[in-house]
């Protein structure tokens, strides 16, 4: 059974950057003035970032070095997703029933995404004759 890695500052630092960069994103996207596209914007950036944790997650497992992965995870994982996807904003617009269609397809759109980056990044096993499967 693996072990996990020790914390470390270096942990701290790499959520501390990813989260920076993250939250510009979503406020980047949440700045759009366009009023026809902007109740999107919540559950857009959800859905993209499960996509692209997705896409993290299934990267770091084709690292050899566990402490990459680690690092890997530990920055565009919990520091960048987590700083632009937003589930208190979605929470709220959940809340209104008015939004609950919108709130349940972003749910299984979101889960779909997550589903699809893995599927695409993941390493995938490769034959007897060393081509992928």
């Amino acid at each position: 059974m693996a072990t996990r890695p020790r914390f470390s500052g270096v942990h701290l630092w790499l959520v501390f950057a990813g989260g920076t960069i993250g939250t510009a994103a979503r406020l980047a996207v949440l700045l759009v003035e366009d009023p026809s596209i902007q109740w999107l914007s919540i559950p857009l950036i959800n859905i993209v970032g499960s996509f692209l944790l997705g896409v993290v997650t299934g990267m770091a497992e084709r690292q050899a070095d566990p402490a990459r992965a680690t690092r890997m995870r530990t920055f565009w994982g919990v520091g960048v997703m987590g700083g632009f996807t937003t589930y208190s904003s979605f929470a709220v617009l959940a809340v209104d029933p008015a939004s609950l269609p919108l709130a349940v397809v972003t749910v299984l759109a979101g889960l779909a995404a997550a589903v699809a980056g893995l599927w695409i990044a993941r390493p995938r096993p490769t034959s007897a004759h060393g081509h992928s499967a």
